[in-house]
This record gives C-alpha cells, sequence and structure tokens, in this order.
C-alpha cells in the first residue's frame, strides 16, 4: 500500500478508538455473542421444578432418601429432567400394566394403584440400579419427581 492510498483510508481506526468506544464494542460483542448460543452451554442444567402431585406424598415414605435417589436418578437420565416427561413415562406404564386408575384419580386410590404397578415391575425385571440400589423403573422416575418438587 503507497502513502497515498494509507491517506486515503478514512480516520476511523485503532487510532481513532477511544475508551468509549472500545468498551461498548467488546460489550456488544459479548451480548450478541450470547444470543445465538445454547442457554444451557456454560453449566449443566438442573433438574426442572414442579409442583407435587397430590399422590406422590402417599406414594413415597422417606422423602429426604427419596429426592437423594431420584437426583442419582436424574444424573444418569438427564431426559427426565422436566416434570412433564417423567410424568408422561409414569401414566405409559400404568398404561402398559393395566393398572384401572388414572393418575387424576382420588390420591389414596393412584398411591394404591402406582404401589401395584411397582411390585408388578419387580416381578418382571424391569429394575434399574440407582446408586447401588436396584428400584422398579417407575419407582426411580417417582424418586426423580421427588428431587424435582419445588
Amino acid at each position: 500500500m503507497t502513502a497515498g492510498q494509507r491517506s486515503s483510508l478514512p480516520p476511523f481506526g485503532i487510532r481513532r478508538c477511544t475508551r468509549r468506544t472500545f468498551l461498548l464494542s467488546a460489550l456488544l460483542g459479548l451480548t450478541a455473542g450470547g444470543f445465538g448460543a445454547n442457554r444451557y452451554s456454560l453449566a449443566e442444567p438442573g433438574p426442572e421444578p414442579c409442583l407435587e402431585p397430590p399422590w406422590l406424598s402417599k406414594t413415597i415414605a422417606d422423602r429426604q432418601s427419596a429426592a437423594r435417589l431420584g437426583r442419582a436418578y436424574l444424573d444418569a437420565h438427564p431426559e427426565y429432567r422436566h416434570c412433564h416427561a417423567l410424568l408422561t413415562d409414569i401414566e405409559r406404564a400404568v398404561k402398559k400394566h393395566d393398572v384401572s386408575t388414572p393418575l387424576t384419580a382420588d390420591a389414596q386410590q393412584t398411591a394404591s394403584a402406582l404401589n401395584g404397578l411397582l411390585r408388578k415391575e419387580y416381578a418382571h425385571g424391569e429394575v434399574v440400579s440407582v446408586a447401588g440400589w436396584v428400584l422398579s423403573k417407575t419407582e426411580a422416575r417417582l424418586y426423580a419427581l421427588a428431587a424435582m418438587i419445588v
């Protein structure tokens, strides 16, 4: 580049960059970069908090231990970090084993039906290992739900 060409360049550049311009540019670059990024890219997402179904407290006796195992299950199965996914699979298991009580029925009836379902799953070998414990699949999902209750 010749001296004549250099003099024809606009006077903006590094030489004319004030502290204010630099800080605004840096701030704009940081915020613009975050818009396209996945919101979970900086940290592992925790489970989605959810409201307690009325039948859950009648199904789980020791809430703290259940929540501890539920967190371990959620760590191993991140696809269940949403209440909707857990409740859908619990309801699917209820229908699969022909338990006639829907999850929206009376809390005591639902708890009784879920306990029957857990026994059926153990009998059919539908179990998972969670933190050294052997649990039925639905039992592990119920514990995960207990871990997500706000």
